[in-house]
């Protein structure tokens, strides 16, 4: 096994690569009390449109999600099968990927073998089809009522002119009802390959011991080479879809959500986490818990809240400023005149910094996410980041201004949550 030291932090994660392309990532912690296993199945819900063996296939928006319910169905409940090991297990569908994990204290050769006998093992079944569709449509009749969900999708939708991210995972009703057995195993069969994946395990663990029970699982398992699908590039403007937008939901006071929509091409010259290390620094600066800003906004009772973030999505950074409020007109123009005029002090720098290490430091304590740490990695970056804590050390004041004088706010959408008019309110505004 290759060893990755993550630099400055005294961890290392184990890689393999298995002769059928599965591979496994290790962190090893005695002082854990349990472990995690995660298979990294890499299709997610934005996996809509791909050439495979020549051809050309669109599957419905929601498949993903489908085809996961599918994976957990047998004559006897996944679930049901890891409760016989004193374990959980549990599976989620996000938009890049499909990943099942358990979690147990005990027999970590039985638990990773139902794992991968669940994930690589699968006879596709008709009546599990039929079965499953039931619950899916419940599930999105109670999703679609959510107003943190619908404000995601509807964010997306404004930012986004090509990219298959603005409607939910699990699809549309209409959708659910079309996806059949036939589109799912094509799934299947074209994504479900070990080639395809990455198995995270991570806890209190013998990283040589795990390999050697890996190994001898897929002794006598044969896979055929991967013919890896190709994804469509959808080719996504600079210009947002939509500058502003009101919509009606289930909530007690409005929100607003002020999204910038930043190309990530504009800096060549940085890693992309470094850009998103910085950015989040300087949103803590300016918008954080500390800050004279949010203090004043507080005080005199014009947000209830405030909340910053950055992330990238494909080949863009969004930069995300957000808050309830009784005056959400007014309060946009505050904030967009607080993002578009961000300060930058070298002692607050300094100090977030060293915060933003130590949090780092204490992530690799918990096993769940250190798993995480490695499989959003493996997810969104295609390998394990191992100098974040070098990155942080070398954040200084000369390119926390050189990112931020990249940034052109013209491409910022603003939406704004209005609390639907109940019954009650109508019958009382009357009287």
């Amino acid at each position: 096994m290759k060893e990755i030291k993550i630099k400055g932090i005294n961890e290392s994660i184990y890689h393999e690569t298995l002769d059928n392309g599965l591979n496994i990532y290790i962190w090893a912690n005695k002082h854990c009390h349990s472990f995690q296993g995660v298979l990294n199945v890499f299709y997610g819900g934005d996996y809509l449109d791909f050439t495979w063996k020549n051809k050309k296939y669109h599957v419905h928006r929601g498949s993903a999600h489908y085809l996961e319910h599918i994976m957990c169905e047998s004559d006897e409940p996944i679930l049901s099968k890891f409760n016989k090991l004193g374990s959980y297990s549990n599976a989620v569908t996000s938009n890049m990927k499909t990943a099942y994990e358990f979690v147990g204290t005990t027999k970590i050769k039985e638990n990773i073998e139902l794992l991968f006998n669940t994930v690589l093992e699968k006879d596709f079944r008709e009546e599990e089809v039929l079965h499953e569709r039931v619950p899916i449509k419940e599930e999105q009749r109670m999703r679609v009522d959510s107003a943190s969900v619908i404000a995601y999708f509807t964010l997306n939708d404004m930012l986004f002119n090509k990219y298959p991210n603005n409607t939910e995972l699990v699809g549309s009703k209409k959708d659910i009802e079309s996806i059949n057995l036939e589109e799912l195993k094509l799934i299947y069969d074209a994504f479900y390959h070990p080639a395809n994946m990455a198995f995270v395990l991570t806890g209190n663990v013998d990283p040589y011991e795990c390999l050697k029970i890996i190994k001898e699982y897929f002794n006598n398992k044969e896979f055929l080479e991967w013919n890896k699908p190709k994804l469509m590039n959808y080719k996504e403007g600079k210009k947002v879809n939509i500058l502003k937008k009101e919509i009606k939901v289930n909530i007690e006071e409005p929100e607003i959500t002020i999204a910038v929509k930043i190309p990530l091409n504009l800096f060549k010259n940085y890693e992309t986490l470094m850009v998103i290390n910085i950015l989040k620094l300087l949103l803590e600066s300016n918008f954080g818990s500390t800050t004279l800003f949010k203090e004043e906004l507080v005080e005199k009772k014009l947000v209830y809240n405030l909340y910053y973030t950055a992330y990238k999505v494909y080949d863009y950074i969004i930069l995300e400023v957000g808050c309830r409020t009784k005056y959400p007109n007014d309060i946009v123009d505050i904030l967009m005149d607080k993002l578009m005029n961000m300060e930058i002090f070298e002692d607050e720098v300094k100090r977030k910094v060293k915060s933003a290490i130590a949090t780092l430091v204490l992530s690799y304590e918990n096993l769940e996410e250190v798993n995480d740490i490695i499989s959003n990695d493996l997810t969104y970056e295609g390998r394990v980041i191992n100098n974040e804590k070098e990155l942080l050390e070398n954040i200084n004041i000369n390119d926390m201004k050189k990112i931020y004088d990249k940034i052109s706010f013209k491409e910022t959408s603003v939406l704004i949550m209005l609390p639907k008019e109940t019954k009650n309110k109508a019958e009382n505004a009357c009287k």
